[in-house]
Order: C-alpha cells, then sequence, then structure tokens
C-alpha cells in the first residue's frame, strides 16, 4: 500500500525504485520545500518593509469634536507657512545678528539649523574672513527689525524665502559707533523629517545676503 508521501515522490518523477531512490526523492522534494519557504518569507520581509514606511493613519478631532481621520500624514505634518517664516527670522538673527557677549551660543545654535554640507562651507568662510575674532574685539552688538518676509518659491523638498530688514550694528567699548542697513536675506529650506532636534522640520541649504542701501555710519 502506497503512503501519500510515497505517492508525492512519484509524482516527483524520481529516477531509482532502490532504497537510495527514494532518498534522492526525498532530498529533492526537502529543496523544493526550502525554496517555497524561502519564497514566502521574502513575501513576508517585503511585506513588513512597506508597511514600516507606509504614512500612519492619524486621527485628529475637530473644533467641534468630530473625529478626522489624517491619512498622508508627511503632507499634512509638513511645515506652515508661518513656521516657515518663523524659522528663516530666528535662523537670521542667530546667524547675523552679532553679540560680543552671547557669539558661541548664537552661532552654535545657527549652525544646528544647517544642513551638513552648508556647515562645512559657513565654517571656511567665518575663519578666513575673521568675522568673529572682530566681533568679540570691537564688542559689537546686532539688532535686526524685519520689513518683509516672503516665501518666493516651495517644493516638496525645499523652499525659498526672501527677507527683507534693518540690521543697526553698535559697540559696546565705543558709545558713538553706529551702522544701520537695510539688507536682503535669501534662504534655501530643506524639508526633513521632524525630530527633537529638527522640530520645525527645517534645514538652512543655503544663504545669501546683500546689502540694497546703507542708512547710517558712525564710526
Amino acid at each position: 500500500m502506497k503512503t501519500y508521501f510515497h505517492k508525492n515522490l512519484e509524482k516527483l518523477k524520481r529516477r531509482y525504485f532502490e532504497v537510495f531512490g527514494d532518498l534522492e526523492a526525498q532530498a529533492e522534494f526537502l529543496k523544493l520545500s526550502n525554496l517555497a519557504l524561502l519564497v514566502i518569507l521574502g513575501a513576508v520581509l517585503l511585506g513588513a518593509f512597506l508597511l514600516a514606511h507606509r504614512p500612519p493613519v492619524v486621527i485628529r478631532v475637530t473644533e467641534v469634536g468630530a473625529a478626522e481621520p489624517i491619512r498622508d500624514f508627511r503632507i499634512n505634518n509638513a511645515p506652515s507657512e508661518p513656521e516657515i517664516l518663523y524659522f528663516s527670522k530666528s535662523f537670521t538673527r542667530r546667524y547675523t545678528e552679532y553679540n560680543a557677549y552671547t557669539l558661541s551660543r548664537d552661532v552654535t545654535d545657527a549652525f544646528n539649523q544647517m544642513t551638513g554640507r552648508f556647515q562645512k562651507l559657513t565654517n571656511r568662510d567665518l575663519v578666513e574672513s575673521g568675522l568673529l575674532t572682530r566681533v568679540r574685539e570691537a564688542g559689537l552688538h546686532a539688532s535686526i527689525e524685519f520689513k518683509e518676509e516672503k516665501i518666493e518659491r516651495e517644493t516638496p523638498e525645499f523652499t525659498r524665502v526672501s527677507l527683507i530688514g534693518v540690521r543697526t550694528i553698535q559697540s559696546y567699548k565705543n558709545p558713538d559707533y553706529k551702522e544701520s542697513a537695510l539688507f536682503k536675506a535669501e534662504l534655501t529650506l530643506k524639508k526633513c523629517r521632524r525630530s527633537m532636534t529638527v522640530p520645525f522640520g527645517l534645514l538652512v541649504e543655503d544663504y545669501h545676503e546683500m546689502i540694497l542701501n546703507k542708512l547710517e555710519e558712525r564710526k
């Protein structure tokens, strides 16, 4: 009487009917079984990977208390216009509103808001220009008053912002020293995942500034 296993072996078209032929047929059957298990395992791993990178379903509550699902979390969690403008002004203050007493802290905070590429470029420029040494030695401190702020262009990966303001520079050591100018700053912001170190989901990829008009200069 043939068992179920023997019937399956016959379907595999075994080449021998001796005892060793059964062993060879069993080995072939095990190979096919392992191959099928590998295919199933690959499908499971692929499914787990896709699920891990799938945007979560977020439930928020409206003003009247009704539940409202958000299916695309990345789009709904993207930086808003007020956040983009606040981040841009905050960076500009830390990066260019010099103060001899808080210079190290301000520069460190500004660097934390930059991408790695822009950090390297800025570090080289600051060293070559000697600006930090001049600010410390002259005891300079600045204040900025923004006049205009605008998002010029926005893509899924980057945002371009322009700021116009007046920067006034004075000196703790020389009360008569005063320098005031109207400037325009252009920032390229890179959108990234929000985290504890990047709460706004933005990092500065590029910064350019031009002086539009010198308003006052006393030395």
